[in-house]
């Protein structure tokens, strides 16, 4: 049994005596619910329940840090594949920057764009939406050439180093 898992299990434990004193407080207080309590005798029953409060909040603590530990590898995964992938990424240079990817990004959404802009385009009687189209299309495509040359310049400073 690995040490995590031991310290969960005396947690549990801990926290089962301490419900079991809780009980047997518990038992006391209804036998002498007729009977009058010294003022001593419940003061020692409130500090008494106090400090069971306390070891409970402890323990329910160094449950929740166990258990958090415990769990703490998931996901962090080390197969072979995974490790013969992240060589492999590496060799090419690695993740590309944020900026990069968004540029790619922006590039797909306006090839899109411009599509859909030359489809109605096509089928449009209006003049003057042909020509909103047109400008829309040209604005477009200039977008588009800027980022492509921009990720050539990328790909080539990449390729230099």
């Amino acid at each position: 049994m690995s040490k995590k898992t031991e310290q969960i299990y005396k947690s549990i434990a801990s926290l089962e005596d301490l419900k079991n004193q809780i009980s047997i407080i518990r038992e006391l207080a209804k036998s002498k619910a007729g009977c009058e309590i010294s003022e001593i005798e419940r003061t020692e029953e409130i500090r008494h329940l106090e400090n069971i409060e306390f070891e409970m909040t402890q323990h329910l603590k160094s449950l929740r840090f166990w258990i958090g530990s415990l769990y703490s590898y998931n996901g962090k995964s080390t197969s072979r594949a995974k490790v013969a992938a992240s060589q492999e990424n590496g060799r090419k240079g690695g993740r590309p920057p944020k900026e990069i990817t968004m540029m790619k990004k922006r590039r797909a959404e306006l090839e899109a764009l411009i599509e859909e802009a030359e489809r109605e385009k096509l089928v449009t009687t209006d003049f003057e939406r042909e020509e909103e189209l047109a400008h829309e299309i040209e604005s477009y495509g200039k977008e588009c050439s800027n980022i492509e040359e921009k990720l050539e310049k990328w790909n080539e400073e990449r390729k230099l180093i």
